[in-house]
């Protein structure tokens, strides 16, 4: 992608401009973004996730670009990072209302957050940018500079193991390498109502500020332009009592679902993947052989008639390219089935996984069907309406809606 900045423009609305005006969010992985999209629906807004840049803004009130940055080399971040500002550039000059642009980031302070940010800040000509990765209401908090996660320093935490982007220390500024010259202030959070303050600050100041941070902090946005939550939301009706559902577990971190109602209602298998396949000295083809032996064949000793649960069943080693070669096979085994099994249900844990997963079968735009519990959210892909996706960050839990839900059979 080729596009100057324009010397003239000027930086996004900071929300300001009351009804009419979009909501355009950058995340730089697909859960994240999901999430983003999950909390949007819960305010009424309707809401479109895509995984690329279109050609024109989407006629919807929010718009998340769910990208895969934090899976980049800083570099590629940057240069992916570039593109979207520049593409920004001319949707804004062009738009009939402000819009406004907010830049998703993790909690646990993961991804290439300096770079990306002052990338956009000299792309779009922002000032400053407010950082906020604090999710209070999920135990996750900013005190002195600290992160903590559930009160403990998230260096104590799973978070200091993370393979790209290890948690070596609770101070951000320290970790992040941001500096008073980073023109990125970090805000604390203990509270709700501290992340309601750090956002009714920041829309205050004179200077143009990049808004960035977690779902709270969207959340308190919203809030702040007058949006409520949706006093009678619908109650999820559950996954689909009829056709096939395909659960990938992509995270080495998965909690066990053999147990949860839906999961032996519908006598879902569990496939895991091959220890040869986990350690390199076999490939996807390997993998989906012993699937067909076990659940497609004629004397499948385990018959997947409803579906199939995939899953990781070993310890992370730890290293990025171990986990780029993971999801890369998870993708391809998913591929298939997808096109054997044509499941009306698609429910994917964990960001990188999902996106090589969206990647692979081409699937780019999804309008959101309802957030299922804080980061487990269900859409419709509209490059296969007949398929409804399930998107959850693999540090979040399920939720008790999901696959509790009892199915009449």
């Amino acid at each position: 992608m080729t596009m100057t900045t324009d010397s003239n423009f000027q930086s996004p609305s900071l929300g300001r401009g009351g009804e009419g005006s979009p909501f355009f969010v950058i995340a730089d992985d697909i859960t994240g973004a999901a999430e983003i999209a999950g909390l949007g629906s819960t305010y009424g807004l309707s809401t479109i996730l895509l995984t690329k840049l279109p050609d024109a803004m989407p006629d919807a009130q929010l718009v998340v670009l769910a990208t895969d940055t934090r899976s980049m080399t800083e570099a590629e971040a940057v240069a992916e990072t570039r593109a979207i500002g520049q593409w920004l550039c001319g949707i804004i000059s062009s738009a009939d209302a402000p819009i406004t642009l907010y830049k998703k980031v993790d909690a646990a302070v993961r991804g290439h957050v300096v770079a990306e940010l002052q990338t956009l800040m000299e792309t779009l000509g922002y000032e400053q940018a407010l950082y906020l990765p604090a999710n209070p209401s999920k135990g996750r908090t900013i005190s002195g500079g600290c992160c903590y996660v559930d009160g403990e320093p998230i260096d104590q935490t799973q978070f200091a193991l993370d393979p790209d982007f290890p948690a070596f220390t609770a101070s951000i500024c320290l970790r992040l390498g941001i500096t008073p010259s980073s023109r990125i202030r970090v805000a604390d959070a203990v509270t709700l109502d501290d992340v309601r303050q750090a956002i009714g600050q920041a829309l205050q100041n004179p200077e143009p500020t990049l808004l960035s941070g977690a779902s709270d902090l969207f959340a308190a946005l919203l809030e702040h332009q007058g949006f409520t939550p949706l006093a009678n939301a619908p109650a999820f009706a559950g996954l689909s009592r009829t056709g096939a559902a395909l659960i990938v577990c992509g995270s080495t971190q998965s909690t066990d679902l053999t147990t949860r109602p839906y999961i032996r209602q519908r006598d879902l298998p569990l496939n895991s993947m091959p220890r040869d396949v986990f350690d390199g000295t076999q490939g996807a083809a390997y993998w989906l052989m012993k699937i067909q032996i076990l659940h497609f064949a004629k004397s499948a000793i385990r018959p997947a008639r409803h579906g199939l649960i995939l899953n990781i069943p070993f310890e992370s080693s730890g290293s990025s390219a171990a986990a780029l070669r993971l999801r890369t096979e998870m993708a391809q085994v998913v591929f298939a089935l997808v096109g054997r099994m044509q499941p009306a249900e698609l429910v994917i844990e964990g960001g990188a996984t999902a996106f090589a997963v969206m990647q692979r079968l081409g699937w780019t735009s999804f309008r959101i069907t309802q957030q299922v519990a804080p980061g487990v959210v269900r859409m419709q892909s509209l490059d296969a309406p007949s398929v409804h996706v399930t998107f959850k960050p693999g540090s979040y839990p399920w939720g008790d809606d999901l696959f509790d839900w009892k199915v009449e059979m």
